[in-house]
């Protein structure tokens, strides 16, 4: 009886240490994927405001599904057309800063919650609006990939 109890109690040290090293690998692993999906963001985020077609291009996939504030669905194509082509860069003076970036990674599928803070001026009129977004990142070719946006206006 002591002998079965004695080898249980050593098969569950074992399968624990196991499990804790192959935890404390998965962690740093973990972080480097958030770290990329983060600053993807930050790319995304730099290219909507340049209206930089080139980048979206990249970071959006083919099958891209965008819901706009009111509702509105687009996808790629339609999306790409309203940015400016590479040679004439946005006259812009918009900026954004994400505010909060949250990644909840499931396999090769990552959700990303963007809480952003869009300013600027339009028409000698300055402006400042928070929005929420969720996005769905797919690691697809070896690369992480925009198949889905929400973005909602953030009311004060």
């Amino acid at each position: 009886m002591k002998q079965t109890l004695l080898s249980i109690l050593l098969t569950i040290v074992a399968a624990t240490a196991a499990f804790a090293q192959s935890e404390s690998k998965a962690a740093p692993l973990k972080r480097s994927v958030e770290g990329q999906l983060i600053e993807l963001e930050r790319q995304l985020s730099a290219a909507l405001v340049r209206e930089d077609a080139a980048v979206l291009d990249r970071l959006w996939s083919n099958d891209l599904v965008f819901t706009f504030p009111n509702g509105k669905v687009s996808n790629k194509a339609q999306r790409l057309a309203g940015q400016k082509p590479a040679a004439q860069p946005s006259q812009s003076e918009s900026e954004t800063t994400n505010d909060e970036v949250k990644v909840y990674l499931y396999g090769n599928t990552a959700v990303v919650t963007v809480l952003s803070t869009w300013s600027g001026k339009e028409n000698n009129q300055e402006y400042r609006s928070q929005f929420q977004a969720t996005h769905v990142w797919v690691k697809q070719e070896g690369r992480w990939q925009l198949v889905a946006a929400h973005v909602s206006p953030v009311k004060k």
